[in-house]
């Protein structure tokens, strides 16, 4: 099957990039298996995974993988009601989502900027342990610590902020799991946003780990 076949839809004429399809087919025919007659289920595997691997990557741009860019916004109670986050004793916590690969970004819903000077910092758990041996390193000001840890992003508000029981309302920029059952015959440059650059390497990386397994 050809990476580039071209789709009629009404007037307009369309240049399909690549499917999922396209990039398994192209993937067994490195090593040798173009009917996908062997590895076509490895193959698709190892394609997936490829692109959990490569989203997560230093070097990897955004605008690469639009469709694994998620945002969440606040918390909701079980009516589905948005609660937002509320501080007890100057903590406070976020459940990741399930099928989170990386949080990119904290930070708080526009209109909410307005009537606060509040800030938003991104530390590490060890920083967070440094702040119990030692209180000079604890949030000042306007400052509100968050981290990861586990399936949690956790709040560490500085104690000059009177925000106590209040709710805040934040936005979680994440990187999330792809979905390869809703990827069909789907354009995935057109249709969900990757970049051929990106696809290319998660290729590479699926064949390189197939030709490890099958040498």
């Amino acid at each position: 099957m050809p990476l580039n076949p071209i789709e009629f839809l009404g007037d307009e004429t369309v240049e399909r990039l690549m499917t999922f399809g396209d990039a398994v087919t192209e993937i067994c025919t490195r090593v040798n298996d173009p009917e996908r007659d062997t590895y076509e289920d490895r193959a698709s595997s190892l394609f997936v995974q490829a692109v959990c691997e490569i989203a997560v990557a230093e070097d990897t741009r955004l605008e690469e993988m639009q469709e694994l860019l998620v945002e969440v916004e606040a918390l909701e109670d079980d009516e589905g009601e948005q609660i937002g986050i509320t501080f007890i004793g100057g903590e406070s916590f976020f459940d990741i989502p399930f099928g989170t690969l990386k949080v990119l970004d904290v930070y708080m819903k526009p209109e909410d900027l307005v009537g606060t000077t509040l800030t938003l910092k991104k530390v590490t758990h060890e920083e967070i342990k440094r702040t119990k041996l030692e209180p000079a390193f604890l949030p000042t000001g306007d400052e509100c610590f968050w981290y990861r840890v586990g399936n949690q992003i956790r709040f560490l508000l500085s104690s000059e902020v009177a925000i106590e029981g209040e709710m805040l309302r934040l936005i979680v920029q994440t990187i999330v799991n792809p979905d390869s059952n809703n990827w069909g015959t789907a354009d995935l440059v057109n249709d969900n946003g990757y970049s051929l650059g990106f696809l290319y390497k998660c290729i590479d990386n699926a064949v390189a780990k197939l030709r490890a397994e099958v040498v």
